[in-house]
């Protein structure tokens, strides 16, 4: 039974729909990759799965059991797009990383031996053990990214669902979270991120899901560069052929890009 079942997908907004009748599972010990496009439907997926946007059509299961029966949200844990960790209030990165044990105790209890050394090894885990009593405000981007992540590692969930964990990030935070990846999955956790350059990341991850116009049009083998001296940091060009069949619309392929603004770089190669 797969942790994600997403079937028929469809929101959305203000009477457009953003995604259309989308189709995805991830397994148990499974790492995928949802790319595609700015606009594509990557984040409204992300967000539907995670509960924060309602489905127009379609359903959702996680854990095998519909979204709206769902209560066990403690086995999930998300990373939303980067906003500051702080949120403009002044808290340490260990105070910020606590947040994600609520879910583990009763409302009004204090913390307990377990949430306080589930924060101690989250920090840890991303790099972080000794900025724990560091207010948030005064760590770099990439390092208060690292803090939301250690957050949703504290509820040792089940599913990890991260939405573009990498963007604006220095090296040290891709190669800290690709870690993280691989770890989690050795143990058994799911993985679900939202990226636009797969980077450390590409061999840590078993699939990638493509959108476009918020439609699935890929699903299979990540993107990988071509030639053996191709650059590890940039991955999101000329991958090798997909397995699957090169979709067609109106007779020919769709362009999707992976992260700039111009169009270029298609998933598929050329400009």
């Amino acid at each position: 039974m797969p942790v994600l079942n997403v079937r028929g997908a469809t929101v959305s907004y203000g009477g457009r729909a953003v995604v259309r009748g989308v189709d995805l599972a991830v397994e148990s010990g499974e790492a995928v990759a949802l790319m595609g496009a700015n606009g594509s439907g990557k984040s409204t997926l992300i967000k539907a799965v995670a509960g924060l946007v309602p489905l127009a059509n379609g359903a959702i299961e996680l854990f095998g059991t519909p979204q709206k029966r769902f209560r066990a949200w403690k086995r999930i844990g998300y990373v939303p797009q980067r906003t500051g960790a702080a949120s403009g209030v002044p808290s340490t990165a260990a105070e910020v990383v606590s947040q994600g044990r609520l879910a583990h105790r009763f409302l009004g209890m204090p913390a307990g031996r377990a949430d306080r050394d589930a924060v101690v090894r989250s920090l840890a885990e991303v790099g972080l053990a000794e900025h724990a009593h560091c207010s948030v405000d005064t760590l770099s981007g990439g390092q208060q990214q690292r803090v939301l992540i250690a957050r949703a590692l504290a509820t040792d969930p089940e599913l990890l669902i991260m939405d573009e964990p990498t963007v604006g990030v220095d090296a040290e935070t891709q190669a800290a979270l690709a870690k993280v990846i691989a770890d989690r999955v050795d143990a058994g956790c799911a993985v679900l991120l939202v990226t636009h350059e797969l980077g450390p990341l590409t061999d840590r991850l078993d699939r990638a899901v493509v959108l476009a116009d918020g439609e699935v049009v890929h699903d299979g083998a990540p993107p990988r560069p071509v030639g053996e001296h191709a650059d590890p940091a940039h991955q999101h060009v000329h991958p090798h052929p997909s397995p699957h069949p090169r979709p067609k619309l109106d007779g020919a392929a769709p362009r999707i890009s992976f992260g700039n603004a111009d169009g270029t770089d298609d998933f598929w190669g050329g400009k």
